[in-house]
């Protein structure tokens, strides 16, 4: 086994030069199930917004697979089986995102929401049958075993998990250094990954191994962390990106039975071949009166003419859990009571149509340093020289930031950690205008304690 990571093909990467890789990943990123990445956008409505932001979920699971293997080979070097280990963790990393449909996540919410009801993220359900179906598992039984891989994606192997997956592993450190490279916002994608990895080690926490991260590299991470909330809420969460993915939901939702979405998902070999240029063909050129809407929908978005934001708030978790009530519930309900109510009242006042309904979109909960993600990980912070708890080298990173002042004198003493949610209410561009001038008028003068922020530059 010593002779697996024998390199037989680079690939030129704008982000790490050159990814090398053996030869089963060579296979399996030949095989049309994989090559099909090529042709699934790693942004989709982002590239409204920023218009270089046009990279695939191919480069972004050969980049992944790069970095998962130099983490680890950092913390597996002492190992015998070393090789072994580093080869496991890069197939993994390579076919993390496999699933993936058409447009991505939008899938998700409209598609794999029907193709698997229980599942939070449906591709994922889809990744563990592609990675069991004859177009790669004769491939991957070449090394290992698909159950293998699924440990790894599931956490039961809870060393590699956060190599890969991790808050800092190897998937969310490419996307941040991918997605700004191409956006334009290498600002918020300034990442120390060289110091990260190399001060990445597996040390005991309360008797069981761990991953964890040595304590001189805590400003890293903060600066990590901190520029990815950054990126989230200016690109990824950009109202106008959140506008395209409106339409691209309801365009998919409009074309999801008349072109058997949910049959061709589940059939591989049509699966294989349905990706987002393919899919907005069929919608565009096929005569069909149930496709009218989902056309119509696809003309929008070539022509960029999308949903307007015309109201946002920012819902904090800890009020949800004071009301007893999900985040998800909180948003949905605050929109309609403070804002859609309101302008939908005004309207029958006044005699005044308004032919489309208006959507709520909130965002993931989001927090400049949110410590739970390492613990869900089982991830944490080493200190070899008992600096921060006496008789104890390992310890929490909500601990390291209890400890470390300066972040909590320009954060907040919970600014950090607390969770929150931006919800929006968007409108339909031919009556966005109509609305905005409704709210206006009927707004109260002081609306409430947070500012209104649906005008801002983000």
């Amino acid at each position: 086994m010593r002779d697996v990571l024998n390199f037989v093909r680079t690939i030129r990467d704008p982000i790490y030069d050159e990814v090398r890789m053996t030869g089963i990943e060579n296979k399996i990123i030949d095989t049309p199930i994989f090559q099909r990445l090529r042709w699934i956008s790693q942004l989709s409505g982002v590239r409204q917004v920023y218009p270089s932001a046009i990279h695939s979920r191919f480069t972004h699971c050969v980049g992944t697979m790069h970095l998962a293997g130099r983490y680890t080979e950092e913390v597996y070097r002492e190992d015998e089986d070393v090789i072994e280990k580093v080869q496991l963790a890069r197939i993994a990393a390579l076919l993390h995102d496999i699933g993936h449909g058409p447009f991505s996540h939008t899938y998700d919410d409209v598609v794999f929401k029907r193709v698997y009801p229980d599942a939070p993220h449906g591709h994922d359900v889809h990744r563990d049958k592609m990675v069991n179906s004859e177009y790669l598992k004769p491939i991957i039984e070449e090394f290992t075993n698909p159950e293998n891989l699924m440990k790894i994606w599931n956490g039961e192997n809870y060393i590699i998990h956060p190599l890969v997956q991790g808050a800092l592993g190897a998937d969310r450190l490419d996307f941040m250094l991918r997605d700004s490279f191409f956006a334009g916002t290498l600002h918020f994608g300034i990442i120390a990954v060289n110091r990260i990895i190399n001060n990445t080690a597996i040390h005991k926490h309360l008797d069981k191994e761990a991953i964890h991260y040595n304590w001189k590299c805590l400003d890293d991470i903060y600066s990590s962390l901190i520029g990815r909330f950054f990126e989230y809420k200016n690109v990824y969460f950009h109202k106008t990106a959140r506008a395209a993915d409106i339409t691209i939901h309801e365009m998919l939702k409009e074309a999801c039975e008349p072109l058997n979405l949910i049959e061709r998902t589940n059939d591989l070999s049509e699966y294989i071949y349905l990706n987002e240029y393919t899919l907005v063909g069929e919608i565009y050129s096929k005569e069909s009166e149930e496709l009218t809407k989902a056309k119509a929908l696809v003309k929008d978005l070539f022509d960029r003419r999308l949903y307007k934001s015309v109201w946002e708030r920012i819902i904090d978790e800890s009020t949800a859990e004071n009301l007893g009530i999900t985040v998800e519930g909180l948003c949905k309900l605050t929109a309609e009571e403070s804002f859609i109510k309101k302008v939908n009242q005004y309207c029958e006042e006044n005699d005044i149509v308004l032919g489309n309904k208006m959507k709520i979109d909130s965002t993931y909960r989001l927090s400049t340093i949110n410590e739970q993600e390492f613990q869900a990980s089982n991830i944490y912070i080493y200190d070899p020289y008992d600096r921060i708890r006496p008789g104890s080298n390992s310890f929490t990173l909500n601990e390291a930031l209890n400890t470390t002042t300066y972040i909590t004198t320009f954060s907040g003493p919970r600014a950090y950690r607390s969770l929150f949610t931006l919800v929006r209410v968007y409108a339909h561009p031919d009556e966005s205008k109509t609305i905005t001038n409704i709210w206006n008028k009927i707004r109260p003068k002081v609306d409430s304690k947070e500012p209104d922020v649906s005008v801002t530059s983000y």
